[in-house]
């Protein structure tokens, strides 16, 4: 029998049981589902991060303050004095209030000249920045600046007032920042930024509690952070933005592996199901087996026969998995939202992320090669016993 017969008598068995042969495909295509749309939610929240840290570069180094004592101007000077290092950035983040906004803002103080090394670059709106004087001027993230439906709400020129701690500050806006996304240490679009020398005068305060620094060259961070570390000990909690991003990935990476470890569960659940609905075919089909050798088809084409449905079987519950995967990727983050990645002592409100699904075409082939392999293997037996009858012996058993 030629192989094109084989392949539509196939077809046509596995439409005669159309629902079960549908209901196959579904369990099929649940791990398919699972491994792509996880797996694309770990890949999309790696990039974000990945895409944050790139932002303030890879040769910069984030000091924060561990025992409770503040870095002073002195340390500052040190830590220029530092092999290696370009530019030392002192950073105050403190949160705040604006009695037009319900939720908190987070004021940071910090040098017109320093605000590359925080933001990466500094991209204006309307205004310009401030003078580094101790002056009451704001520099307002575009959040901020306009109103729920993108209406403006405060222009460069406006007084502002907002609190700090205790005390309301009234100040004149001097500019408005562009859109920016997420960063490491805040959210730009809802920041207040002011002149560090100013902030520490209204907090009373004569020390920062973060300090950015950034090395000469990537290859220079590790002996930056050394020497850094042999400077301060205990007294400074260290974050290289390199080894940052290189643990993201190896943490993602390795989320990832658990994450198509425990889905990859589902496909032995398929692979039972198919293995189940073969034998029953093959025990509801014995007359029709033997019919078969009977009219010369070889125990071969019988194999040949059992196999090509388990493989559709694989095939189509693959392809189903394919599109339910590549949608429920876009709908959980519409579903869960983002998260928000909780501050640390002195670091205003922290992040909070948001990220868009990134399908990776290494864990889609995977996915589908492993389904198809699966409900390959679990049709060789149920293939095996069907091709083994005897004519006589399946026109006897009916």
């Amino acid at each position: 029998m030629r192989a094109l017969d084989i392949f539509v008598l196939s077809w046509r068995q596995m439409k005669e049981r159309r629902l079960r042969s549908i209901l196959t495909m579904l369990a099929v295509a649940v791990g398919v589902t699972t491994i792509i749309a996880l797996s694309a939610q770990v890949e999309g929240v790696r990039g974000s991060i990945v895409e944050s840290l790139g932002k303030l570069g890879p040769e910069t180094v984030i000091l924060t303050v561990h025992g409770g004592m503040s870095f002073t101007d002195a340390d500052v000077a040190r830590l220029k004095e530092l092999e290696g290092v370009s530019t030392v950035a002192p950073v105050l983040i403190v949160n705040g209030r604006v009695t037009d906004l319900e939720s908190p803002v987070t004021v940071v103080g910090i040098s017109s000249f320093d605000m590359v090394n925080l933001l990466g670059e500094v991209r204006l709106l309307d205004g310009s920045m401030y003078v580094d004087v101790p002056a009451p001027q704001a520099l307002l993230g575009s959040s901020l600046a306009k109103d729920e439906v993108g209406e403006i709400r405060y222009r460069a020129g406006q007084p502002f007032l907002v609190q700090i701690g205790t005390r309301p500050v009234m100040m004149t806006i001097v500019g408005v920042l562009d859109t920016y996304g997420n960063l490491l240490l805040i959210q730009p679009e809802k920041s207040v930024f002011i002149p560090i020398e100013y902030l520490r005068t209204l907090l009373r305060t004569a020390g920062y509690e973060i300090i950015l620094v950034k090395a000469a060259r990537t290859e220079d961070v590790d002996q930056v952070v050394q020497l850094i570390r042999y400077v301060y000990g205990g007294r400074a909690e260290i974050m290289s933005l390199k080894q940052i991003t290189e643990m993201v990935i190896n943490i993602t990476s390795m989320i990832n592996v658990l994450l198509i470890g425990t889905a990859g569960t589902s496909f032995i659940a398929a692979g039972l199901g198919t293995f189940n609905i073969m034998m029953i075919s093959v025990l509801e089909r014995v007359r029709e087996i033997g019919i078969l050798k009977a009219l010369g088809m070889k125990d071969k084409g019988v194999l040949s026969l059992y196999l090509i449905q388990g493989l559709l079987i694989g095939l189509f519950g693959s392809s189903v998995g394919l599109v339910l995967g590549f949608a429920l990727s876009y709908v959980m983050p519409v579903m869960f939202g983002g998260f928000s990645m909780g501050p640390s002592e002195g670091m205003g409100r922290g992040m909070e992320l948001s990220f868009m699904p990134i399908i990776n075409p290494s864990y889609v082939v995977v996915a589908m090669s492993t389904s198809t392999a699966i409900t390959l293997l679990s049709s060789a037996y149920p293939a095996w016993r069907a091709s083994r009858m005897r004519p006589v012996e399946a026109l006897r058993s009916e």
